[in-house]
């Protein structure tokens, strides 16, 4: 008897120890589906981030090796004037980057504008094929990296160095980055940059890069300013002289004080020398100074109005280099811009906003000269941005004369980033 209760009480215990395994394994279990589970949404957090990541001009590479971005716009315009209505489909962009290592990247950028290129003359394509970037970029350290030799943005001016169509709000890109700063401006470079140490927000570019030339044919005049006298990145014969800029630059977002969230701003300078027939005639240095600034509130009664500034003057110490007549010792351009975020479902997003800019190819003096107003254009634009999501967006604007009777240009758009 005395054995059967043992032998009872033994199997009792064995059971009960049975069972707190068996539930020791459920809790196991559940444990483990809880951490596939967390797995699971941290992985598409991580897809989300990178699929939403926007390209940008320093960085376009991913953690896995090789990645490919693009942004393009397609437009159609209605002027006043010879040029009439027209559709544009203005660039189509690959943006191939290439994770070298976990301290350097390779960038590129190859656009195609206006559909095509054809050799031909009357062909049915006038546009270009343009290598825009090819460079890599070497992280020594947080404050100092290196940019390769090759080809790189000139860092001056917030459209040249961030031009996707997502980063301005008008069809067209404001008009003083056609004429005072030649966006997009691209040169055989070589540079470094990086974050000013102690000031968070701040960061430095130097860039040494080829200069201005005129030997394919391209002048400085008072209809074109500078924009036809960027080199051939093949350049032979031409400017021997090497242009340097430099570029600080502010970026709020990171800012513990409030009000600096919303702020951001920088000042470049280019130093570079121009000559109009080389090896024949006297040649004149050239500093173009940019400033400009941006600022959006998040409270109060302003709150998500935007204002945005910018100014670029360029200065010539020899203007007698220059043979056209109308170009004196001076061009700047300007655009003052007021626009308002109406947040919708989503990501989407509604911005009307008015802009008034312009430019002055002719400011200054010459010897022997008088000038006219020719160069001297000034525009009101307003209309709207309509972000879909963070890949694509819809425009609307008119840029109407300040200085001419019926001058008006009607413009709608499509943008896309990814």
């Amino acid at each position: 008897m005395r054995r059967l209760l043992k032998l009872t009480c033994a199997v009792a215990v064995l059971a009960g120890a049975l069972n707190g395994f068996a539930q020791g394994d459920k809790r196991i279990d559940a444990l483990e589906n809880q951490i596939r589970a967390m797995q699971q949404r941290l992985d598409k957090v991580k897809e989300a981030d990178a699929a939403n990541r926007p390209p940008g001009w320093l960085n376009q590479t991913n953690s896995k090796g090789l990645s490919f971005n693009f942004y393009g716009e397609s437009k159609y315009n209605m002027t006043k004037g010879s040029d009439g209505n027209y559709f544009d489909p203005h660039r189509f962009v690959l943006i191939p980057g290439f994770k070298l290592s976990d301290n350097a990247y390779f960038n590129s950028e190859l656009e195609l504008e206006h559909g095509g290129v054809d050799e031909t003359d009357g062909g049915r394509f006038d546009g270009e094929l343009e290598l825009e970037q090819f460079y890599a970029d070497v992280k020594i350290n947080d404050w100092l990296n290196w940019r390769s030799l090759g080809v790189s943005l000139i860092p001056i001016g917030s459209i040249n160095l961030r031009h996707e169509p997502d980063q301005f709000y008008s069809v067209h890109r404001p008009i003083m980055y056609k004429k005072v700063i030649p966006s997009t401006w691209m040169e055989g470079s070589m540079g470094f940059f990086g974050d000013v140490p102690q000031m968070e927000g701040l960061s430095w570019f130097f860039l040494v890069s080829q200069g201005l030339s005129s030997t394919d044919g391209g002048l400085i005049t008072d209809s074109d300013g500078i924009r036809k006298t960027r080199p051939n990145l093949r350049e032979k014969g031409g400017n021997r002289q090497l242009a340097y800029t430099l570029r600080l630059e502010y970026d709020g977002a990171s800012s513990e004080t409030g009000w600096l969230k919303g702020l951001s701003g920088s000042t470049s300078t280019y130093i570079g020398n121009y000559q109009e027939n080389v090896g024949t005639t006297g040649d004149t240095d050239l500093y173009l100074w940019d400033i400009e600034a941006k600022y959006r509130w998040s409270s109060g009664l302003l709150n998500n109005f935007e204002v945005i500034g910018d100014y670029a003057n360029l200065h010539f110490t020899d203007p007698d280099a220059i043979a056209n007549a109308n170009v004196g010792d001076r061009m700047f351009g300007y655009r003052l811009e007021l626009a308002y975020h109406h947040q919708m479902e989503g990501d989407q997003e509604l911005i009307p906003f008015i802009r008034a800019e312009g430019y002055d190819l002719s400011e200054g003096s010459k010897d022997s000269n008088s000038f006219t107003d020719s160069g001297s254009k000034n525009y009101l634009t307003y209309g709207t941005y309509f972000q879909l999501n963070r890949h694509m967006e819809l425009k609307a604007a008119v840029r109407q004369s300040m200085d001419a009777v019926n001058s008006t240009e009607f413009s709608i758009g499509v943008g896309y980033q990814f």
